[in-house]
């Protein structure tokens, strides 16, 4: 009941919301005010509920998962070792510990900040989030996790290869088939008693000392696969960024500077249809989908721009109808469509079906087209009967 409650209400309010939008928008402009405000107001509110939303539900949550893992790290590998750091003789292994702490320490630097003034600068990082500290943090902790090796034991070792196995999903195929060999035959678990041409052990089970270092540069092969993985799904929330704020910029000057839409129509009312067609697209979407991705908050990037891509391609579209109707592509009977009420929902339809746009664009392309070759294909010449025919053909004096 209380479900039913709460969802009655949220679409009350989402109502209200949209019919105050139409006022404003519908609202002539005053004397002393500029004409496109209340579309600047629009623009303004949604751009700041997009960064509302990125920083909490995005670049917070990525940046506390970096922290949780930096934690880990830092008790397994930097605590631990300070208790029984005296016991330690091995130069190498000492070595190691501290290239492990200054990675850490420095990852530690950037997401949570040293000094006041880089503690403001790492927050104000969330609220204008482009990712750049987590990529480099998660870089210096897979470093730290790559020097570990030295410092593991040789069933360590083995258990770390033998989980690899696992974990090759993350390379291209022929770069996974290549992984796989090296780490059965490390393992001994391929071609037991065979030795392979061009290998020092063959598909014999290595000594730990070849295995530490097989594993060491299987690491540095898998950890940089996966930071490539996650630099192109930052690049693409950066992309989406800037498209977003382009098209919000596009959409108050189209609405603050045209002088409208054919047949009287208000081109911001165009744009607002369109909002809530691109809104209740994804909608759609996202209740009817069995599975969606969560990489980083990768599915959020058409969430973010669907509902710009539907107000600017309601505009756009109704443009492309009103042409086609005007230049009889399409049949008389659709002509209604171009005025209001009947132009309302066509505006919400663009903005919902960004097939029916890209339907719409092809037609306008073949009817273009088709002209031109109509106008290519005109005969030569002065117009006499004869004219085109073969010799024979023509008739006689």
């Amino acid at each position: 009941m209380r479900k039913t409650k709460q969802m009655a209400a949220a679409w009350w309010s989402a109502c209200a919301s949209l019919a105050l939008a139409q006022d404003l928008l519908q609202e002539p402009a005053s004397p002393g005010r500029a004409p496109g405000l209340p579309l600047f107001l629009l623009v303004l509110v949604y751009l700041l509920l997009f960064l509302i939303a990125r920083t909490y539900l995005i670049a917070c949550p990525s940046r506390a998962l970096a922290r949780a893992q930096l934690e880990g790290l830092w008790a397994e590998h930097v605590e631990g070792w300070e208790e029984g750091q005296k016991q330690e003789d091995d130069q190498k292994k000492r070595d190691a510990q501290e290239d492990i702490k200054e990675c850490l320490q420095k990852a530690r630097d950037l997401l949570e900040g040293r000094g006041f003034w880089d503690q403001i600068g790492a927050f104000l990082s969330l609220l204008f989030w482009n990712g750049k500290r987590e990529m480099a943090a998660w870089a210096l902790m897979h470093r730290a996790e790559r020097r570990a090796v030295v410092l593991m034991e040789d069933e360590e070792v083995r258990a770390r290869l033998v989980r690899g196995l696992g974990e090759l999903g993350a390379f291209p195929k022929e770069e996974r088939e290549f992984w796989q060999k090296q780490l059965k035959c490390a393992l001994g678990l391929e071609g037991q008693g065979q030795k392979e041409q061009g290998s020092l052990s063959g598909c014999q089970e290595r000594v730990p000392k070849e295995q530490r270092a097989l594993l060491e540069e299987f690491l540095a092969a898998l950890y940089d696969a996966r930071d490539t993985r996650y630099a192109r799904l930052l690049t693409l929330h950066n992309k989406a960024a800037w498209l977003l704020l382009v098209g919000l910029g596009l959409a108050w000057a189209l609405g603050a500077f045209t002088p409208g839409l054919p047949n009287g129509l208000d081109l911001r009312t165009g744009l607002l249809l369109g909002f809530l067609g691109g809104v209740l697209s994804r909608l759609l979407r996202v209740v009817a989908a069995k599975e969606l991705p969560t990489d980083y908050g990768a599915y959020w990037v058409p969430l973010f721009l669907a509902p710009v891509l539907g107000a600017l391609g309601a505009v756009g579209g109704y443009l492309v109808f009103w042409a086609l109707v005007e230049a009889q592509a399409l049949g008389e009977g659709l002509k209604p469509l171009l005025s209001p009420p009947a132009a309302y929902g066509l505006f919400v339809a663009l903005g919902f079906s960004e097939r029916l746009l890209k339907g719409l664009t092809k037609r306008l392309e073949d009817q273009a087209l088709k002209q031109e070759d109509q106008g290519k294909e005109k005969p030569k010449g002065d117009g006499k009967e004869g004219q085109g025919k073969p010799q024979d053909q023509q008739p006689k004096q």
